[in-house]
């Protein structure tokens, strides 16, 4: 409802250039250059340190050869050489598991964190770029017409 309202009283603005022309001044441009570059900031720092507490890649390092899920039998004594073997084996196992999980876990992280980046790279310069953009196209279409 505030879209229309703003939009019907557009050309009563339009009609009053030296306070469109302030409005612009002290309110839009300050909001272009500062506070939303501010804001894609913040949500791009926000978005960085949530994805990290998600797949934290030190954590990851820490625990990397840690049995996948605790699954661990406990070792016997070595004299009971058949069932010594199967607890280290088992052992074996389920560290690999977890170390292939975990890296795999440590690769996604560092992926989603690089995509996250050119994202925030392409938001934030086109943020600047697209209204030259937009007043480029509208140049030549006045222009042309």
């Amino acid at each position: 409802m505030n879209f229309l309202r703003a939009i019907a009283g557009l050309p009563r603005l339009l009609k009053r250039p030296q306070f469109l022309a302030q409005i612009i001044a002290t309110d839009f441009i300050p909001w272009v250059l500062w506070e939303e570059p501010r804001n894609i900031l913040r949500g791009y720092f926000a978005y960085a340190r949530a994805f990290s507490e998600i797949l934290s890649v030190p954590f990851l390092l820490k625990t990397l050869l840690s049995p996948w899920k605790g699954i661990a039998e406990k070792m016997p004594s070595i004299v009971r050489w058949d069932q010594f073997l199967q607890a280290f084996f088992v052992n074996l196992v389920t560290r690999m598991i977890g170390m292939v999980i975990r890296l795999l876990a440590i690769i996604l992280s560092i992926a989603l964190q690089i995509l996250l980046f050119a994202l925030f790279i392409v938001l934030f310069v086109g943020w600047f770029v697209f209204p030259l953009v937009a007043i480029g196209i509208l140049a030549v279409v006045f222009i042309i017409v």
